[in-house]
């Protein structure tokens, strides 16, 4: 988590930075200087993390489909978005169909259990 937020805040940094001073033609030179050498390293840094992020998280993603198989049918994303909303139990909706046959929806009363299918 540390992690990324250092990356997206070195994303936004830079961007910001360039939305004020583009000059995309010092990239291209034959000689870069020494900061677009610098931000071409971070850059590549950066993105080595973010694959040691997304193993990290795949692999996150497969504890919980061991624990619970049907999230196997479920996109990463989609089981993301379960997650990430584990106090709004209504989060499941658009996924009842994926997860279990013949279970469209899920009807919920006020303490948000479940009463009807």
């Amino acid at each position: 988590s540390r992690m990324f937020m250092k990356i997206d805040q070195f994303w936004r940094r830079t961007m910001a930075t360039l939305e004020k001073e583009p000059r995309p033609a010092e990239f291209f030179e034959p000689e870069p200087s020494q900061q677009i050498t610098q931000l071409h390293d971070t850059f590549k840094k950066s993105n080595q993390n973010l694959d040691i992020i997304q193993k990290g998280l795949s692999q996150y993603l497969e504890t919980k489909r061991l624990a619970f198989p049907r999230f196997y049918f479920l996109s990463n994303d989609e089981l993301l978005s379960i997650l990430s909303q584990t106090k709004n139990v209504e989060a499941v909706q658009p996924h009842m169909n994926k997860c279990f046959d013949n279970i469209k929806s899920l009807t919920f009363d006020n303490k948000k259990v479940i009463q009807a299918m």
